[in-house]
């Protein structure tokens, strides 16, 4: 049960993470903000043909710029979401495959009642034995200096 509480936390934590770091960055904020852009200029047609009072600007302006917010938030919501399942699927296997290498005890006692990790057991179930203090000296010898 412990198990499924660290990947609600990771998850709550990297959901929450990305909905409000992700506003600063350019990549998907410049995407969105493109593709909103071009979906509301494809409207103006059909706003031009329901708008015909010459004292409507102001009205025309709000139709525009509702459509814009609502077409980023359509468009930057669900990438940032997608982003943030895709590295919580990361963190997840990557918590799991460090459970799998704890000895037994340790790790029996996270993953007792969790119905994450009996979804993810068969998959670590076909790994091949690990030798930790092999691998750990392996980890050494990439650090720089340590030839």
């Amino acid at each position: 049960m412990l198990f499924d509480t660290i990947v609600v936390l990771a998850a709550a934590f990297i959901i929450a993470r990305n909905l409000f770091a992700r506003h600063g960055k350019v990549g998907v904020s410049l995407v969105a903000f493109g593709l909103a852009a071009l979906l509301t200029a494809s409207l103006t047609p059909y706003y031009l043909s329901f708008i015909k009072l010459p004292n409507q600007g102001l009205a025309s302006v709000v139709y525009f710029v509702v459509t814009y917010l609502l077409f980023y938030v359509l468009i930057a919501v669900p990438a940032i979401l997608l982003s943030s399942l895709i590295q919580l699927v990361v963190v997840t296997l990557l918590l799991g495959l460090i459970v799998h290498l704890l000895p037994g005890t340790m790790s029996s006692g996270l993953t007792s009642q969790s119905r994450v990790y009996a979804i993810m057991a068969p998959l670590f179930a076909r790994l091949p034995p690990i030798d930790v203090q092999a691998l750990g000296d392996w980890f050494k010898r990439l650090l720089p200096g340590k030839q």
